[in-house]
Parts: structure tokens; sequence; C-alpha cells
């Protein structure tokens, strides 16, 4: 384990592991801080699929994640054409062999080789500008969200992949219909849909494949991930300017345009043995929980899981859409069964691996990583969040901090992430609609979020809670803006859980909460005039009636 704190700061080469092969290699280039300065380079290597949770900027220590930084700037949105016309593939070995060394000096953010051969994805910005994105950063977020999507392209031979992703890999003739197999999640459906029925995707996707299978199993590989669709559309990123501002270089990718088309139907299979007879299928449990913070660094990356053991769910940071969001219909597959026999229980697990669960006895579980459920930034929420760091930016000598909070810590990095609200149990109100009021969806169960921020003014915290909308760009509910009366974190997580839960009973309306607060708090309508900032105004003036002025 590396010493001292560790800033993230490149990603290197990846390389096929040998033993075992379902778990390929990626090595991670970090600053050892000093003073707070980027000091000695060190290196590590980590499993391809946990590569999402090292963002460069952050840092790491005894195996940790501590801090984020302002290596990378906060998020810019830049219109790009991910057409084949409006990009290219390029390294800064090939910048400087082609004279272009000042698009991406190395004086300007040095990494460990002059002639560094990390593939680069260009795209050309309309004002003449240049838009850098290292091809892994592009790979592990605007691919599949799932890691066992990219695990696989990076480890199957081309004509297993599609049989490991999809239950039935034929196209339907009259729709989009996706049988996804057990180990797909939803939120990959229009990644998973355009490989099935766009000739283009599918041709993109097999580049990246081919790049892995057709290597020496101890070949470096400076992957090549292109865009897997055409169209004008967005991509928010964090990082640097260089080249006097005609450059920029991404270090974090956080959201990015869907492409348009037909709708998509999404059909899992459900298993219905209310009918059926006894004596069916043994069943063997496999518990499923989500990791703890951190937990994912136990990870192994010598030894596959166990075919029968418990699966561990870890959350990397989530990856957004700008705009309008693809049609999407779940539908289940309902299969008439005998009822199962009930097996045993997996032993609890000593360690963890992302890889193919073979053989047993080694007391290996299965990790997956899947990110969080993501918060709908590009509508009511992420403006309010959007406010405050504009806020933060006109005032920088007296607010010095803009976090939002989801347990167990406080995180500056956007997108924000939101505390999903849990369903009320055994309450039966008057109004029978009330119970229901939790959630976005009822169909699908999805649960609204409440954002929790802090903003650090001329050294006092003070906290806004807003409650998530079921229209995106639309506030339904009063927010809340208050002095810190807490005193330790733990005060701290107490008071939001008792909000949390309190706030389902008074169906959103903090109006009804007023004595659950602070005296001078302030409980606020939604006002909007602005032009550029939505909502800066408003919260300026929200301020002001606590006593806090600000530009």
């Amino acid at each position: 384990m590396l010493q001292g704190d560790q800033l993230v700061w490149w990603y290197g080469p990846i390389r096929q592991n040998t033993r075992p092969r379902s778990i390929p290699l990626a090595k991670v280039h970090f600053r050892q801080l000093f003073n707070d300065k980027p000091g000695p380079r060190t290196s590590a290597i980590v499993p391809l699929s946990s590569l999402p949770h090292y963002r460069k900027g952050t840092i790491w220590r005894s195996g940790k994640c501590i801090s984020d930084t302002n290596l990378a700037s906060t998020t810019r949105v830049f219109d790009v054409d991910f057409g084949k016309t409006g990009w290219s593939v390029t390294s800064r070995a090939e910048l400087i062999k082609q004279g272009n060394a000042h698009i991406f000096s190395h004086h300007e953010y040095p990494l460990q080789y002059q002639h560094d051969l990390t593939r680069l994805l260009r795209f050309k910005l309309d004002d003449g500008k240049s838009l850098l994105i290292p091809c892994t950063e592009y790979f592990i977020r605007a691919y599949a969200r799932n890691m066992e999507v990219c695990r696989a392209l990076a480890t199957l031979r081309w004509s297993d992949v599609k049989s490991v992703l999809f239950d039935d890999t034929r196209r339907d003739a009259h729709r989009w219909l996706v049988k996804p197999s057990a180990k797909m999640r939803g939120y990959d459906a229009v990644f998973l849909a355009h490989l099935l029925y766009d000739d283009y995707a599918d041709e993109q996707i097999r580049r990246v494949n081919a790049q892995f299978i057709s290597r020496d199993p101890s070949a470096q590989i400076f992957m090549e991930a292109t865009p897997w669709f055409t169209g004008k559309g967005q991509l928010e990123c964090r990082g640097r300017w260089l080249n006097d501002g005609n450059t920029f270089l991404c270090l974090n990718l956080s959201r990015s345009s869907q492409p348009d088309g037909e709708e998509i139907e999404w059909q899992t299979k459900k298993f219905d043995s209310s009918e059926g007879k006894e004596g069916g299928r043994l069943v063997l449990p496999r518990p499923v929980r989500t990791a703890e913070a951190d937990e994912f660094l136990n990870e192994n990356s010598h030894t596959v899981p166990d075919s029968h053991s418990e699966i561990i769910v870890v959350k990397p940071p989530p990856f957004g859409v700008i705009g309008s969001k693809r049609s999407i219909k779940k539908t289940k597959d309902v299969i008439r069964t005998d009822r199962g026999r009930l097996g045993p229980h997996p032993s609890e697990a000593g360690s963890h691996s992302s890889g193919d669960g073979s053989g047993a006895g080694k007391n290996v579980g299965k990790l997956e990583h899947a990110p969080e459920a993501e918060l709908e930034t590009q509508g009511f929420l992420y403006d309010i969040w959007n406010a405050f760091r504009s806020i933060m930016e006109d005032n920088p000598d007296r607010v010095t901090k803009v976090n939002w909070y989801t347990p167990p810590k406080f995180q500056n990095q956007g997108p924000p992430r939101a505390i999903r609200l849990q369903p009320t149990v055994d309450w039966e109100p008057d109004d029978k609609s009330a119970p229901s009021w939790v959630y976005l969806d009822k169909k699908t169960g999805e649960c609204r979020g409440l954002m929790v921020l802090r903003i650090e003014v001329d050294g006092q915290n003070y906290f806004c809670f807003e409650i998530q909308p079921i229209k995106p760009e639309k506030p339904e509910y009063r927010g809340v803006l208050m002095k810190s009366h807490v005193t330790s974190m733990a005060e701290f997580e107490d008071f939001v859980q008792k909000v949390c839960s309190q706030i389902r009973y008074e169906v959103g309306r903090f109006k009804r909460m007023e004595s659950f607060f602070p005296s001078d708090t302030k409980i606020f309508k939604h006002h909007q005039k602005d032009a550029k900032v939505f909502y800066r105004s408003r919260l300026i003036n929200v301020f002001k009636d606590i006593g806090v002025v600000l530009q």
C-alpha cells in the first residue's frame, strides 16, 4: 500500500490479468503530497472494475479516499459533435511528433513520460478550441455505467460478449426490444439497445473489444474508446484550461447527452411459482448488500469469487444525462414455475473479487460496481446547487464551502446526489393518498430525494434542504435555509435522519415543521427571475432575511 497522501493524477495502460483472466488490471498514477503540493510520482495497479472510484484530483490515504481538490475545475458543459467529423484520436506523443505540443504541453500538465502514449479523444469546439478527454476516462464513464459490461468487453471474445450481456441476442423486427441477462442493469438500457440494434454502435464497441482480444496477454494497452453514437450533443466535464485557454483537458467526465431514437423496451424475467407444484428447482440464495464506504478497496485481483457467494454492490460516482432522456418502457416476461426448494446460504466472505464466479471453498465473495441512483441534475435541484456555487465564486473571501451531503460524508464535487426517502410503514392517515407522496413513480417504486447542502459563510455553517420534484424543472415545495445549531457530525446526522423521516408525514410541507427547526430558520418559496443563474437572486435574498448580506 502506498504511504502518505496520494493525489490521483492520471490513468496509465490496461493489461490482461493472466491469473485470473476475467479481472483486467489498470495502472493509476499518483503524485504524493508534501505540504499540500504534488511531489514525487507513484503508481498502483488496480482492477479495471474499480477504476471509476479513482477520480483524478481526489486524495487517497491508507487506501481510502479522504478528499477532493481543485485540480479539476467546477463543471463545464461543452457542445460537441459525436459524429466522426467532430472528433479525432491522438496522444501527447503524436501531438509532439506533429509539431502541436502546445495543445497539451508537458509543462502545463506534466505526466510521467513527456511522450505519453495515452490515447485522447480530441473534440472540435465551435470557437476553434479543443476538448481533450482521455479514452480510458471516456470508456469507464460514457460507455456502460455497470462495470460488468466494461469487464466483458475487455476479457471476452466478441462472439461471447453479447451472449453474456443479453438473454436473447436476436433483433426484434418491429421494436427495440432488449432482453438483458441477469447481470445487466436498467440504467444501461440505452447503451445495450444500441449495441444490439445500431450497426454504428456495434462497430465502435467491437473495436474496443478487439484491442484487448487481439493483443498478447502481457501487452500494455493504451486503449481507444470513441463515441458509440452520432449527432450533436453535450458533455459535462471537470478539468483545466491549457494552451492559453484554447485546450480544455477533461479530468472527470460527469454527464453526457443520450442518442435520439426509438422507444426501448427493457424486458426482464419474473419467475412466478404461485400456482406451481412443490418440488421445483433448487434455489441457492445469494445475499446482496451495499458496501460501506471504501469497502471496495478490499477487492482481490488474484482470484475469482466462488460460484455461490454473497454479492456486494459498490457505488462509484454517478454518471448523469444532459438534456432529454430516451423513452424506456420496462416490461416483465412472466415465467410460470414449480415451487423451488431453498438451498443453503453462502458462508460470509473473507475477501471479494469482481471476476467471474467459479468453484467453491475459497471464501471469496462477488463484487459488483454499480453507480448510485442518479439525481435529476439537469433540473431544479441542480439549479439550486449551481446557484450556491455561483454565489461562492462571487464572494470568495466569505463563502468558503458549498457541499452536498449523503451519508456518511459531505462532498463538493457535482453533480450532487440526494438522500432517498423511504416509504412509510403502518401509516394510515385520513388522506389515503398521503403515503404515496414519497414516490416519484409508484409503479417502479422510485422514491423522492432530499438534497442537503452545507454553505459556509464567514466561518459559520448554514444548511439548505430541498425536495426533489416529480417534474425535474419545476419546484413543488418550499425550501429551508437555516443556521447550523449542531456541534458534532453525529448530531448533524441524527438531525438529517429526523428531517428525512418527518417530511414524509408532512407530505413535503416544511411549513408544517417550523417548530422542528431553529427559530431563525427561513422557509421560503422559489421565485425565479434570473436570466443566467437560476434562483441566484432568490437565494441571496433568503440569506439577507436571516441576516447575511452577500453579493
